[in-house]
């Protein structure tokens, strides 16, 4: 009997799939803080199928992979990501990251995602699984964002049928365009949300013209009407100003809005606030500084002092260029300033994963357990050190051994040795 056939004939009576392998003998970082050593991850048709502990070995017949030495944590979570949306931002042809007008909520980045732009692949390599895409524009409500999993294969797509967030900003430079005051934001505000509800309850009014002039189009209403009223839908707002997140707060709470702070510098002034109300902070630590006017309360250990006052805390990246592709480096500036390695680690992994990406019924992001996905990284070793590269990443299971673009002209013109 060949080696072949009696390889056929194994797999045939194994009860694995083909693409099914286990990483054994790795120092597991779990995504909620827990550390397992010398364990062997079990991974079988996109999702984890076993965790088991050093005294347990592995199962025959799947493939095995070298973990000893090396750190497996979950697939990373970048928010408020532009990775897919443009190649070259200054290139009006390959941005496809906004759209015109003061308030745009029913514009969805994602219908412009190309999963097979350059940076795609260099995230990947990174570590990066998963993108919450974000409109780049500074609006008061500037589109929906998505999620979408970075394997670069076309079906892999977004859902642009199901926004996970309401991008937005509050602050001077978007007054701007709502009278030059902030006063003019909130009451831009009330009036976008009086007009959603005008809408949902008269639209044949609208359609027939007997309506009062609303001032955005229907789908842009709609949009906004998946965020007010207890809708499912969070409005991520970049607010740094402390007296602008308590008006934030304020017309959350009277129009019944889900809240991400996004940058928040002087977000540890109202921390007990944002404890409270259950509103979670997403923290770009290299921006920390004293950038305005609006941040001259700002610290370089924000995440640390949001974590420590019972905050949840979401560690993001500069979202244009290759700012996605650093996103374990803020994470470890955050930990530089005080911040909890573990809580480092849940920043990038578990905890955006639970906010912006798990729907109910689906195998959960961001963990390394038992039905979860199987977004996943092999590192060399620590993730938050600058040194350590990604050996493995897998996306639902499956990983893309080709190198990305700026990686294999790396290759192609690094100098040869001389014999």
């Amino acid at each position: 009997m060949t080696p072949l056939l009696v390889a056929s004939l194994a797999a045939l009576l194994s009860s694995w799939s083909p693409g099914a392998f286990v990483v054994q003998g790795a120092t597991v970082e779990v995504g909620d803080g827990t550390r397992l050593v010398e364990a062997s991850v079990v991974v079988d048709e996109g999702a984890i199928v076993d965790v088991l502990p050093s005294s347990s070995p592995p199962p025959a017949g799947v493939r095995r992979v070298d973990g000893r030495g090396k750190v497996l944590t979950p697939g990373l979570v970048a928010v408020g990501s532009q990775v897919g949306l443009f190649d070259v931002g200054m290139e009006p042809d390959h941005d496809d990251s906004d759209h015109d007008g003061a308030a745009t909520p029913g514009f969805v980045a994602g219908h412009g995602y190309n999963p097979h732009a350059v940076h795609v692949a260099v995230d990947r390599e990174e570590g990066v699984t998963t993108a919450v895409l974000a409109p780049a524009a500074r609006k008061l409500f500037a589109g929906e964002g998505v999620a979408v999993a970075l394997s670069g294969r076309l079906d892999d797509r977004p859902d642009t049928s199901r926004p996970v967030a309401q991008f937005g900003a509050f602050d001077g430079a978007v007054a701007g365009a709502w009278g030059g005051s902030r006063g003019g934001l909130v009451l831009g505000a009330r009036e976008l949300f009086d007009d959603v509800r005008l809408y949902r309850a008269r639209p044949r009014e609208f359609d027939r013209g007997d309506s009062r002039p609303l001032r955005l189009s229907p789908v842009h209403l709609a949009a906004l009407g998946r965020v007010i009223d207890g809708g499912k839908v969070p409005w991520v707002v970049h607010v740094d100003r402390a007296s602008d997140l308590l008006t934030v707060l304020d017309l959350a709470a009277a129009h019944r809005l889900r809240v991400v702070v996004d940058g928040g510098a002087e977000a540890w002034l109202v921390a007990d606030r944002l404890r409270q109300d259950g509103v979670p902070v997403i923290v770009r630590p290299s921006a920390a500084g004293q950038l305005s006017f609006d941040a001259l309360s700002a610290r370089d250990d924000l995440a640390a002092a949001l974590h420590a006052a019972g905050v949840r805390v979401v560690v993001a990246a500069w979202a244009t260029d290759m700012g996605t592709s650093r996103l374990r480096q803020e994470a470890g500036l955050a930990v530089q300033n005080g911040l909890p390695r573990d809580a480092a680690l849940a920043a990038i992994t578990a905890t955006p994963a639970a906010l912006f990406v798990d729907t109910p019924g689906q195998p959960p992001r961001g963990v390394v357990q038992k039905g979860a996905r199987a977004d996943l990284v092999l590192w060399s070793g620590d993730p938050l050190e600058v040194l350590t590269v990604a050996e493995h990443v897998w996306v639902a299971g499956v990983e893309d051994p080709t190198p990305s673009r700026p990686r294999q002209l790396a290759e192609r013109y690094r100098p040869k040795k001389k014999p």
